[in-house]
């Protein structure tokens, strides 16, 4: 029979749930007025956070859960939890850290509030990345900046014969990428090492003498003057140090710009996520700063018609 704690009784009887014949929950039931309470914090696709957050509850994938939530029921641990993750939701707090782990590409990925949370456009910029590598033979790939790790391990579950080394200035982000490594078995191909890019330091000295035929980058591009714009999910909860590129947003991507001179091979290719409005000043920075070392390739469009991608060569 479905047992109420002292806390899921004053829940009940406040919402006035009805149990089923089993005496658990029905998630139907579970779920009234908080479309509204959602909608009500400013949270946007309500019936989406619903489903992500059922579903983690029940321990069932996403695309197998019903979205009538039809015949679903909770038991009163699971209601608990239901309440709880929803109130954090109201809060602000983003779905991926109540959860504790995303799906990203083909590969699912630990999650934690200190690492900043891939987002949907990133996914396009891998595939681009994946889309102009697949026919390859060998690549030795860096990433600049890896977090989570979900660029450089999505390229590796996609593309066996990647091997990839990457850099990363926190060390919670550091040890979540290697964890993340590790759960998907990609270990033996996928190396990262805590360490901040600067002037005239842009590796590690154990890296000093590695050259890469593929550099990848998501670095930070948002405007300082930008931050008061985000959504209190970024500023509250987010690492904002993964997010600020200084007073144009190209602070880091220029650190990057140096690094790839210096580390990639002759013919080898630099990818970047960047703001949409960077493209074109990056190829303006490439034909004024850097001729003869790296040529501006071509720009590309995310889902939303923003030029966000571009892709450099060494020279």
């Amino acid at each position: 029979m479905f047992k109420f704690t002292t806390r899921t009784l004053r829940l009940a009887l406040k919402r006035n749930y009805t149990t089923s014949a089993s005496g658990n929950l029905p998630v139907t039931n579970a779920l009234k007025g908080w479309r509204e309470k959602l909608k009500d914090a400013g949270v946007e696709d309500t019936d989406f956070n619903l489903k992500c957050i059922v579903s983690h509850v029940l321990k069932k994938k996403f695309n197998t859960v019903p979205d009538d939530f039809a015949q679903l029921e909770f038991n009163s641990s699971q209601l608990s939890d239901f309440e709880r993750f929803l109130e954090a939701r109201c809060a602000r707090m983003p779905l991926q850290h109540i959860i504790g782990e995303w799906d990203f590409m083909d590969i699912t990925l630990k999650t934690a509030p200190t690492v900043f949370i891939p987002r949907p456009e990133t996914e396009e910029f891998v595939r681009l990345v994946i889309e102009n590598y697949k026919n390859d033979k060998q690549v030795n790939m860096l990433e600049v900046g890896c977090g989570s790790g979900a660029m450089s391990l999505s390229i590796l579950h996609r593309l066996p014969f990647v091997d990839a080394i990457a850099i990363e200035r926190s060390k919670a982000a550091t040890a979540l990428a290697w964890e993340n490594a590790k759960l998907l078995g990609l270990q033996e191909r996928f190396k990262v090492y805590n360490h901040t890019m600067e002037e005239d330091k842009y590796m590690p000295d154990e890296l000093k003498d590695k050259k890469y035929d593929l550099i990848i980058s998501n670095p930070p591009y948002v405007k300082t003057e930008e931050f008061q714009f985000l959504h209190p999910e970024v500023v509250v909860y987010e690492n904002l140090n993964a997010l600020d590129g200084g007073s144009d947003g190209l602070r880091v991507a220029r650190l990057v710009f140096e690094l790839a001179c210096r580390y990639l091979r002759s013919g080898g290719k630099l990818w970047l996520e960047l703001g949409n409005e960077h493209p074109p000043l990056v190829k303006t920075i490439m034909n004024l700063k850097y001729q003869g070392r790296l040529k501006f390739v071509d720009s590309y469009y995310d889902q939303y018609k923003r030029e966000r991608f571009v892709q450099i060569e060494k020279v």
